[in-house]
């Protein structure tokens, strides 16, 4: 049972009454900013205030908020402290407003809808009509398809926005951290507390040539590194940056090379008018291989898989939406490894 006042209370008069309401309402909006009193008010108290008031019963208002009864009393508590006012009185088996507060929700109705319909719209629009995504652009030749198909199937209307990383890691940290992004792809590294990461997929590295290479048939060998020229990605991407690491201590040969280039299109370019080797992801030479002369090498060299992690903001997964997208990316990036 709610605790609230009897009957018997004395009501506030009329003049009373307006004053108090005044005094609580009707300052000016920047005074009510730099109130300390209005800085601690919970504007859920007038959800409460608005269920109380509607249903007519402590116990309706429960329910329909999905609460407690002694929540509601609680609630309703603080509002009487709030106002100096008991706001509803006891009449049989239900509460009737006391005069202010048949003011106070006047006053404050059209608005409290308002601002509700307002947050419920936006919520039910999950992306704000924009998603941004950080990776690699040769990445992004694999995600964005992948977060196209999802949008199209959920009937989502939504711009991708793509911005291509840099090489530092505290920098995709600060973006995920103060969500200027939504997503990053390449990084598997822990990027703070209030980001997760987990891996995608990892994809393998194979030796490319033109198809009438003068020296190299069908295989590549220890002793052709030493002998042959290459060409490689030139980019401060941190994916770009760590897989270049690693091929160079598997392969521990000094190399010559022809190009360096931060396009894999350039690579392909340059590796199909001329007698250079190019170390490329297998997934690049099976989706644009038939594009230009060139062909894949056997090899007993084992290059480094390439990893390919996501990241995003914890907060993220608390829409419903931004959840089924991790999932959807998760289960479709393997489509894009071969």
């Amino acid at each position: 049972m709610a605790n609230v006042t009897t009957s018997a209370t004395i009501q506030p008069t009329e003049n009373n009454e307006q004053k108090s309401l005044e005094m609580a309402m009707s300052t000016k909006s920047a005074e009510r900013i730099e109130s300390p009193k209005i800085r601690k008010f919970d504007l859920n108290l007038l959800i409460v205030f608005d269920a109380v008031y509607t249903t007519g019963s402590v116990k309706n208002a429960a329910a329909l908020l999905n609460t407690s009864s002694p929540s509601i009393s609680q609630y309703l508590q603080k509002l009487k402290d709030y106002f100096g006012d008991p706001l509803f009185l006891r009449d049989g088996q239900k509460l009737s407003p006391t005069t202010i507060a048949t003011k106070l929700h006047r006053k404050i109705k059209d608005n409290l809808d308002d601002l509700i319909s307002n947050i419920e719209d936006f919520e039910k629009d999950e992306y704000n009509q924009q998603l941004v995504v950080q990776c690699p652009i040769y990445l992004s030749i694999k995600i964005i398809p992948i977060i196209s198909e999802f949008f199209q199937r959920e009937n989502i209307s939504c711009e991708i926005v793509h911005r291509v990383s840099d090489n530092m890691v505290d920098g995709f940290s600060d973006s995920l951290s103060l969500r200027q992004v939504d997503l990053v792809f390449g990084v598997s590294k822990n990027l703070g507390l209030s980001t997760k990461s987990f891996l995608l997929g990892s994809e393998k590295l194979s030796f490319i040539c033109r198809k009438d290479h003068p020296r190299l048939a069908e295989f590549f060998s220890d002793e052709n590194v030493q002998t042959e020229t290459f060409c490689y990605i030139h980019t401060d991407e941190l994916p770009a940056v760590i897989t270049r690491q690693r091929v160079e201590n598997t392969i521990q040969a000094a190399r010559v090379f022809s190009l360096n280039s931060p396009s894999f299109m350039s690579i392909l370019s340059h590796v199909e008018s001329s007698n250079s080797v190019a170390i490329v992801p297998q997934w690049l030479f099976n989706k644009f291989g038939s594009a230009f002369n060139i062909k894949l090498l056997k090899t007993d060299i084992e290059l480094p898989p390439v990893d390919i992690a996501m990241s995003y903001n914890k907060m993220n997964l608390n829409k419903k939406m931004n959840h089924a997208l991790f999932e959807y990316l998760s289960e479709n990036f393997p489509r894009y490894m071969n």
